[in-house]
């Protein structure tokens, strides 16, 4: 469910940014108030602020002026992608909406995975991911603007102003152009202006992805790959953290016999702690008798054997054995950490393989497995520094309590969590100004796609439908069809975003 607490938060801040507003204008500073917003070129109105200015036009001719061949050949083929990304996004729109459909019948474990989903701060986007929307948002939405605004002055289009704006907590930018002038060019010259938002989107996904594809190249000189997982961040107050658990830098390199040399290895080896059977360890005949402290077996209530008088030590745990395949198990209760700091092994014959324990006598040595239920496994985790970290709870306490990453800092001045911010920035830019550039090309009233449409109807059948009415029937109603669908298609997922 919305995090109604930061709902309520949000519109206090903007209620009270507008009362603040409405006060001044009607107070004695009015007039220096009214003379400040307009030099500044700021505005005030009900959850939005705006940012409004003439003093990027020269910028834009300049821009507009460099390299004019190319930049033809550039807003050129802009227009095709738009033609394509838009027949794609009208097929991806009717796909999702059958999807959506046929998952308001079905069963929770049966539904299908949507396509698009609305990105919904404190419901499926973390609040403190907010930055990175945020910048994306803004960043994807100035280069959109800034490829409207060049195209229409080579075009001769004149561009009156740019400006910025925050709606509640979405950042968004716009240029505003002469409606005269635009009226007034060819069908071709509109779809170069029209077309070139959408294919600044795509080019910036291109470039994000290039950028996440190139990172352990690109951050080289300062951060080494392929040895370590780098512990980046903890969860406080759990299991994994503390002074014998993970501490910040640690380079992680194995979980039991899982070996770690990046992240992926890191979700991997939990994964594979998860899904397989308990792990034991090797320790020999001896150890068990010199540390075994067993009272009276019994059971949990839920179905755990226990040896170990848990009054007297935390440090025990009980571990169950075999002395050959065919006899009855036997418990002991070993300290854990030393007996966990044997080969991991899975049967008795794994202690005697090479790389273990190699004792001659195959009786002298024992897979001892720790006795925990279904859900519970010791781990150990080799981090860099003596003695390794045991880990008794659920694996996914280590996916969720610790953050690692793949890059292992050359100098003690780097920041751990750099690589990261760029990959999930990258990542946020890949997936938002994609969405942007799929979406605004849907020929929906007050989207980009409403005005590509127009004018490509001008352009193919202007001779066809000579007149002008025939031509904005046509474009109105497959525009209504493209605004139907797409409000259809966030209804529903909005529906099944909140409500289910």
């Amino acid at each position: 469910m919305i995090q109604l607490s930061a709902v309520a938060l949000l519109f206090l801040f903007w209620g009270a940014v507008y009362a603040a507003d409405i006060l001044i204008l009607s107070s004695s500073y009015s007039r220096r108030y009214e003379r400040f917003l307009h030099h500044s070129g700021l505005s005030v109105s009900p959850g939005q602020v705006r940012w409004y200015t003439a003093g990027l036009n020269r910028t834009f001719v300049r821009l507009a002026s460099w390299q004019s061949h190319w930049q033809r050949t550039w807003f050129s083929a802009g227009v095709w992608f738009a033609y394509a990304a838009m027949v794609g996004s009208i097929v991806l729109l009717v796909g999702t909406l059958v999807q959506s459909v046929r998952n308001l019948t079905r069963a929770p474990e049966e539904r299908t995975q949507q396509i698009l989903v609305p990105v919904m701060p404190g419901v499926n986007l973390p609040w403190n991911h907010m930055v990175y929307f945020a910048a994306t948002l803004l960043l994807a939405g100035v280069l959109h603007e800034l490829g409207h605004a060049i195209a229409a002055i080579r075009e001769q289009v004149r561009v009156n102003g740019f400006g910025i704006f925050c709606f509640i907590i979405y950042p968004g930018a716009f240029v505003d152009l002469s409606t005269e002038h635009l009226d007034s060019v060819s069908a071709k010259q509109k779809l170069r202006i029209f077309c070139a938002g959408v294919w600044h989107n795509f080019v910036l996904v291109l470039m994000a992805l290039v950028l996440l594809m190139c990172m352990p190249y690109l951050l080289l000189p300062l951060y080494s790959t392929g040895q370590a997982a780098v512990v980046t961040g903890l969860v406080e107050g759990t299991a994994v953290s503390g002074p014998r658990g993970l501490l910040l830098g640690d380079h992680v390199t194995r979980m039991d016999d899982c070996p770690i040399k990046s992240k992926e290895d890191w979700e991997q080896c939990i994964l594979g702690v998860l899904h397989s059977p308990h792990r034991g360890f090797c320790q020999s005949a001896d150890h068990i008798e010199h540390f075994n402290t067993a009272v009276k077996v019994d059971k949990t209530v839920h179905g755990v054997v226990e040896c170990c008088n848990t009054n007297t030590s935390l440090s025990e745990l009980c571990f169950t054995y075999q002395r050959s395949n065919l006899s009855a198990q036997n418990h002991a209760c070993l300290p854990a950490r030393t007996t966990a700091s044997g080969p991991v092994c899975r049967t008795n014959s794994d202690c005697l393989t090479s790389g273990h324990h190699k004792l001659s006598q195959p009786h002298s040595v024992f897979c001892l497995f720790p006795a925990l239920d279904n859900n519970t496994r010791l781990v150990r985790v080799t981090q860099g520094r003596d003695p390794p970290m045991l880990f008794l709870g659920n694996p996914w306490e280590l996916f969720y309590h610790a953050k690692v990453s793949s890059y292992m800092p050359r100098f003690d001045f780097l920041l751990l969590e750099l690589p990261e911010v760029l990959e999930t920035f990258c990542k946020y830019l890949i997936s938002l100004s994609g969405a942007l550039a799929v979406l605004n090309v849907v020929p929906c009233h007050a989207l980009d796609g409403q005005w590509i449409l127009s004018a490509l109807v001008d352009l193919q059948l202007g001779k066809l439908l000579p007149n002008r009415r025939d031509r904005d029937t046509v474009a109105t109603l497959v525009s209504l069809f493209g605004t139907v669908l797409l409000g259809a298609n966030i209804a529903l997922a909005l529906w099944s975003l909140i409500f289910r």
